[in-house]
Formats: C-alpha cells, sequence, structure tokens
C-alpha cells in the first residue's frame, strides 16, 4: 500500500485524528542496490560465511555468542542485564527481586529466541510462515508474566514512542491490527522465495519489515532481531549467528535512523527512492556485521586461550575437576549445588575440583550479593559478554576510521582499558 491511514484516537481531551503507516509489500520485491552499498554487503557476507571454519570448535563459543546475543537485544530495549546474572538465574537464584527476575526472564528469552530463529532458519527448503513467526514471539517470553498473549498477532494499534506517549506524538504508527496478518503472509512468502537477492541484503529487507508492521503487542525490536539470524541461517548453515545485537546497541541512533526512511515511503512501490530506503537499512546492517564479525574473532580468541590455559592444566579426562570445567563452560558463574546436580558428582567430589581449579586461577570464588552463597565463576567468559561495550566501540571506531585492527590488537587495548582503574570523581 505505502500510504497513511487516518484514525481517530479516543483520549481523555476527547478524539482527535491520528495517521497511521502501511508499508507496500515486500514479496517479489528486488530493490536496486548501488556499487558501493552491494561491495559493502559482500564484504560482511564473506566474513560471516568464512567463520564457519575460523572459529574454535567449543560449546562455549556458540553458548558465548549466543548469550551475548539475547543480552545485547534486550539492551536495545533498555533491558539491561548481565551474563553473570543470567548465570545465576539459571543456576542459583530460587528467589530473585520480582522486577530483576522479569527482566532476566526475558534476556533468557531472548537467547533462546535467537536459537530458535537458527534453527528456524536451517530448514532451507521449507517456507517461513506466520506460524513461525508466533513461535517466536512465545519462545521470547516463555516463562515470564505478561499481560498479553505470547504469540497472538495485536487486534489493536501500536505505536512508537517514549512511555505514555499516544499515537499522536509517536514517533512512528504501525498499521492497523487488520493489516498485520496479510503483511506478515507476504513478508513469510518473501523470506521463502528462492531468489538472487544477497542474504544480508534479504535479512535487512525482512527486518526492515517486519519492524514496520510490529505484529505483537511487545518484543517486535528482539523478534525482528532474531529474524535477519532466520533469514542468514537459511544461506549460511554452517556459520554460527554472530551477535548483530551487540554491535546495534553501541549505535542505536544510527539504527533507528536507518528504518526511518522506509517507515514514512509513500511512493511508488518500485521507484528507486523506495529501493534507497531499503539500502539505506542494508548498508547499516552491513556494518553491523562486519563490527559483529570482529567482536566474533575477538571471543573466539578469548575462548581459545581459556581452553589452552585448561588444556595446560593437564587435568584427568574423567576427574571431578574436569567435569566442573566442561559444567561451566556453558555456565560462567554457579554454585556447588548446581555443580554437583550437572556432573553427577557428589559436593565432596566437587569442592574438590574446585579447590583445586581456584589454586590454579582458572576459577574465581565470589558470593552471590542476593543470597549470600558462594558462587564460582570464569571471569574471562563473564568479562568478554560483560564489559563489551568497550570493545564493541573500538570495532565501531575501527570500521569508522580505520585501518582495521586484528583480535590481538583489539583484545590488547581493551584488556588494558578494563585493567586500569577507573579515576576517582571530584566532589
Amino acid at each position: 500500500m505505502g500510504a497513511y491511514l487516518d484514525r481517530i484516537h479516543r483520549g481523555p481531551l476527547g478524539p482527535a485524528p491520528y495517521r497511521a503507516y502501511v508499508p507496500h509489500g515486500i514479496a517479489g520485491w528486488n530493490p536496486a542496490i548501488d556499487a558501493q552499498t552491494a561491495a559493502r554487503v559482500k564484504a560482511a557476507g564473506d566474513r560471516i560465511a568464512a567463520l564457519a571454519v575460523k572459529l574454535p570448535p567449543h560449546r562455549s563459543m556458540q553458548w558465548c555468542l549466543n548469550r551475548s546475543e539475547g543480552i545485547a537485544s534486550s539492551d536495545v530495549e533498555g533491558i539491561s542485564t548481565t551474563l553473570r546474572s543470567l548465570s545465576l538465574l539459571e543456576s542459583l537464584r530460587a528467589e530473585q527481586d520480582t522486577q530483576r527476575r522479569q527482566l532476566d526472564t526475558q534476556a533468557l528469552g531472548a537467547a533462546r529466541l535467537t536459537a530458535r530463529a537458527a534453527e528456524i532458519g536451517r530448514r532451507a527448503n521449507t517456507p517461513i510462515g506466520v506460524a513461525d513467526l508466533q513461535e517466536l514471539h512465545r519462545r521470547l517470553f516463555e516463562g515470564s508474566s505478561v499481560p498479553f498473549e505470547p504469540g497472538r498477532l495485536r487486534s489493536d494499534d501500536i505505536w512508537v514512542g517514549p512511555p505514555g506517549t499516544t499515537p499522536l506524538e509517536a514517533l512512528y504508527v504501525a498499521p492497523p491490527a487488520e493489516h498485520v496478518e496479510p503483511l506478515c503472509n507476504d513478508l513469510g512468502e518473501f523470506i521463502s522465495a528462492q531468489d538472487l537477492l544477497h542474504p544480508l541484503i534479504k535479512a535487512a529487507i525482512a527486518h526492515l519489515q517486519f519492524e514496520t508492521i510490529h505484529p505483537f503487542p511487545d518484543g517486535n525490536g528482539r523478534v525482528g532481531r532474531a529474524l535477519i539470524h532466520c533469514v542468514l541461517q537459511r544461506n549460511w548453515p554452517e556459520s554460527p549467528p554472530v551477535p548483530l545485537s551487540a554491535a546495534i546497541a553501541q549505535h542505536k541512533q544510527a539504527y533507528y535512523q536507518s528504518l526511518r526512511p522506509y517507515q514514512t515511503y509513500t511512493g511508488d512501490p518500485d521507484s528507486p527512492i523506495r529501493a534507497a530506503c531499503a539500502e539505506a537499512a542494508a548498508a547499516y546492517i552491513a556494518d553491523a556485521a562486519e563490527v559483529a564479525c570482529d567482536y566474533t574473532e575477538a571471543v573466539a580468541q578469548t575462548v581459545a586461550e581459556i581452553h589452552a590455559d585448561w588444556d595446560a592444566l593437564a587435568l584427568r579426562p574423567h576427574s571431578a575437576a574436569a567435569a566442573v570445567l566442561e559444567a561451566m563452560a556453558t555456565m560462567p558463574a554457579a554454585d556447588v549445588g548446581y555443580l554437583c546436580g550437572i556432573t553427577g558428582r557428589t559436593p565432596n567430589a566437587v569442592r574438590r575440583g574446585l579447590r583445586r581449579l581456584t589454586a590454579a586461577g582458572a576459577v574465581a570464588e565470589t558470593r552471590d550479593e542476593h543470597t549470600g552463597r558462594r558462587v564460582f565463576e570464569l571471569p574471562e567468559i563473564l568479562q568478554i559478554v560483560d564489559h563489551r561495550q568497550e570493545l564493541l566501540n573500538r570495532c565501531w571506531q575501527a570500521r569508522s576510521h580505520g585501518p582495521r585492527q586484528t583480535p590481538a590488537e583489539l583484545l590488547a587495548q581493551w584488556h588494558n582499558h578494563t585493567a586500569t582503574p577507573e579515576p576517582p570523581q571530584r566532589h
């Protein structure tokens, strides 16, 4: 359609007019992209595809990338948490502050959402439909208490703006509810088509259209970013879903600005201007993918170094210490009880293993501030996720101003920064 529809908002001051935007469909659309943007897209795509053979084959690698994506995608929406907090939610805390538990549960849902989106994407010959979008939405809110039914397309108008905003002041008003299902069917047809569009361009347009439709009462940003991974996995199933949201979270305003031109376009569906609106989003996603690849390679080097240090400990393969490390590779903050349950070892055996690992510097002992219990952590894994902002900023700076730095150079600068204490504040 590519048009605004007149609507009426019935507020406390009486009825007032506003306009909701309904985009053109995208099924069969193949917008022309200029040569410079096409080159950026190709370079980013080549890097994603190449990661399949560059990353260390450790479970902790994929797990760390997935948690980074879930935490960062939540952060884009103003839901801030840490890998340490998520690990303790899963491994230790039966009771938490209600608000903290809700936020952490949603961030954990975002990580599971990304993993499920990648699985759906790997069904390369199976069409993507509305039911898949609904499943992703349910996965995001699994275990959360929300005032709507997860997985159900919205039945009311929705808009984007600060809390308390009405559609009269909103930054963007999405299509009326009666247009949502037809537009989602069109979106599924676009994703499912076998065509010559570059996967990153297809992913960017699918994300752009999803965010424009805003089909659910909440969670559209997180589901929409997971949809990027779904599209990319249909074409590069051997490559890991790189944490695009980690890159996006550090350049949020540029991200939002890349969406806006498309969400106001009212011209002909085949106009070069509409193509340019899509190109703005594709260019941003390509740059974010490059930054995400830089971050992924830095994470890969960190994980490889950690595993090399563990190998140097020469632990007996079936010892309690080796079992504990294996468990903590995908749960880097845990207590003795969790480790007993996951390894099948007795508390005494786990404690002996932890003493050896702590003495060797492989594991650090702390306390959970909520329960007071002893917690054992893998500091390097927690740090690469929970203190990623400075590293990602350096990746963006290298992308913008060059020259590109190696993962070793980026990590060295980042370690130097994180090891330097903040100067005292003057009062």
